[in-house]
């Protein structure tokens, strides 16, 4: 059962996620490692992780602005845009079952974040979920 459990994530994630792929044009999904997801735009990545000693799951977004890249767990991009508070964002996956209804719980979240993942609204989001910064590295042309 354990391995049925954790071979669904793969398959779960990608059936709940599509909309990042038909409405948004992101790439994906790939593997991003053991137990990862991983979907890709121009700036933006979405990060999926099963863990499977604690049996939960993450999303992470990571955003590039200027110069600088932005990564923020969902749980805080939830509450820094005011869509409710982090226990709303589901992270249970004990059962297949519950892992499903996480993965589409997380990526209905990911979903109603679009508005605010736009060039005006994401600093401000990004600042208020107390997301990691990190610098971008400029190759400049020789």
């Amino acid at each position: 059962m354990a391995v049925q459990w954790e071979k669904s994530f793969d398959t779960e994630v990608a059936k709940a996620f599509r909309f990042l792929v038909a409405e948004l044009g992101l790439s994906g999904p790939s593997t991003g490692g053991p137990s990862a997801v991983v979907y890709t735009g121009g700036d933006v990545w979405y990060q999926v992780f099963l863990d499977p000693a604690t049996r939960t799951v993450t999303t992470r977004v990571t955003k590039a602005l200027g110069t600088a890249r932005f990564t923020a767990e969902l749980p805080a991009l939830v509450v820094g845009a005011a869509l409710g508070t982090a226990d709303h964002v589901r992270c249970g996956a004990r059962t297949l079952a519950e892992l499903r209804n996480t993965v589409l719980n997380q990526a209905d979240y990911v979903r109603r974040l679009q508005p605010y993942l736009t060039p005006l609204n994401v600093l401000p989001l990004m600042r208020a979920a107390n997301a990691r910064e990190q610098p971008l590295i400029q190759v400049s042309p020789e």
